[in-house]
């Protein structure tokens, strides 16, 4: 396996800065020089393997030639807090820096002169308040929210884990020594599930039409579990099972809910009106037939945030549930069936399996895998997969990757590291 570093990490960047994002209005948002680049993502890089008072160092680099930093499609400046003697951009100052500048919420602001190319002349130069709407955005705590900054930004996750976006567009990732290819928005991950989906969303409307944005807020309630599950470090499973196919699953409930409790369908019925109908005046408003009614819109835009609000601490209530042994069973009508579900498969009969490449669909050419390859969670779920009728499985493990699995005509697929971002976030 031949290992990617921050210099090829700099070389997919230079090479997309433009293709990714073309602007034709002639903005052009500028790249550093080729040596500023390298050393701003070698910086990161080796900043992300340090430990501060034994404290893992995760942040965000914010890189522009000047202090102020507009928002991504909009003239409004990020709210920025300047050093008075900025710092040279290095390891130890970004170790120093980094604890106190928290990546849900705020940036280390890296400056690069424009008239200079060397490395050198790269400092840090103070503190952006990006505001927590779009960290909470990619988790998909919140549908909506404000463009990230216009500039080149560096978001750090892990050791060694870096996403490089351009505005809001992620231009290339390095994760475990290895570039990733990037899928514009995570639906595109989870389009073989459509069927479970569609069934979900037809019972939580019965007699309506199923709906672009319905779907995709389903989508993103569900990824807002998984993606709680991740932030929460212990890992766990999510079995996502259409509404009429439950008898299907071989699994023994620990804790199994009662059935009319609607935590989350309630909550998911109460956002889509809202937002439905926040979205019907907004349009109404920009088409000019509605010039009037100001204070009706504020009201739905209040109503459509507190919704939003009530079905994110949903999903994070459901997520902690994970820290029980065994999987969530969770129905595409947002019904949790229960957690502690116990996957009661012979465990010696094996269950082949097709693994497919990242950006690979089911066309593509497959990778045949055994469930004896597996640990006992991804084995467990791969096996309930196969038996199971219109199910699929999430796999959170412990550091946080996310396995998918599911059917189609017979076979069962898999894909490691899946982009769970919210489906409306481009890049995630």
């Amino acid at each position: 396996m031949e290992y990617a570093f921050p210099a090829n990490l700099a070389d997919e960047v230079a090479e997309r800065w433009q293709t990714f994002a073309p602007e034709p209005d002639g903005r052009g948002l500028r790249l550093p020089a080729p040596a500023q680049l390298r050393h701003i993502l070698e910086a990161a890089f080796f900043a992300s393997l340090e430990r501060e008072e034994g404290r893992d160092l995760r942040f965000v680099l914010c890189c522009t030639p000047a202090v102020e930093v507009l928002r991504d499609g909009f003239g409004e400046a990020v709210p920025v807090a300047p050093l008075i003697a900025p710092r040279p951009l290095g390891v130890d100052a970004i170790r120093a820096l980094a604890p106190a500048v928290s990546p849900t919420n705020a940036a280390i602001l890296v400056r690069w002169p424009p008239d200079r190319q060397d490395a050198e002349a790269c400092e840090i130069a103070g503190i952006l308040h990006v505001g927590a709407h779009l960290a909470r955005a990619r988790s998909g705590r919140s549908f909506h929210y404000r463009p990230a900054p216009y500039a080149l930004v560096i978001d750090v996750r892990d050791a060694g884990e870096l996403h490089v976006y351009r505005g809001s567009v992620k231009l290339a990732a390095m994760k475990a020594g290895r570039l990733r290819d990037q899928i514009a928005f995570s639906s595109l991950e989870f389009l073989q599930i459509s069927d479970i989906l569609t069934r979900g969303e037809q019972a939580l409307r019965p007699g309506e039409e199923s709906s672009e944005f319905a779907w995709t807020a389903l989508l993103n309630t569900i990824l807002c579990i998984v993606n709680g599950i991740k932030e929460h470090g212990h890992g766990g499973t999510v079995l996502l099972v259409a509404p009429d196919s439950e008898w299907s699953l071989p699994v023994r409930m620990k804790y199994d809910i009662d059935e009319r409790a609607r935590v989350l369908g309630q909550r998911f019925v109460r956002f889509l009106s809202v937002g439905s109908a926040l979205m019907e005046r907004q349009r109404r408003r920009k088409a000019g037939r509605q010039t009037s009614g100001a204070a009706a819109l504020a009201a739905l835009q209040t109503a459509a945030f507190a919704a939003e609000t009530d079905l994110a601490d949903a999903a994070d209530l459901v997520s902690r549930w994970s820290a029980v042994d065994g999987a969530v069973v969770l129905g595409s009508d947002l019904r949790v069936l229960g957690f502690g579900a116990e996957i009661v498969l012979d465990a010696a009969k094996p269950v082949q399996a097709f693994e497919l490449a990242e950006g690979a669909d089911r066309t593509a050419l497959r990778t045949t895998v055994d469930s004896e390859s597996f640990g006992m969670r991804h084995r467990s779920a791969l096996r309930c997969v196969a038996v199971a009728e219109r199910t699929a499985a999430f796999v959170v493990s412990q550091d946080g990757a996310v396995s998918f699995f599911w059917k189609h005509d017979g076979d069962v697929y898999l894909k490691r590291d899946v982009n769970t971002a919210n489906p409306n976030v481009v890049g995630g």
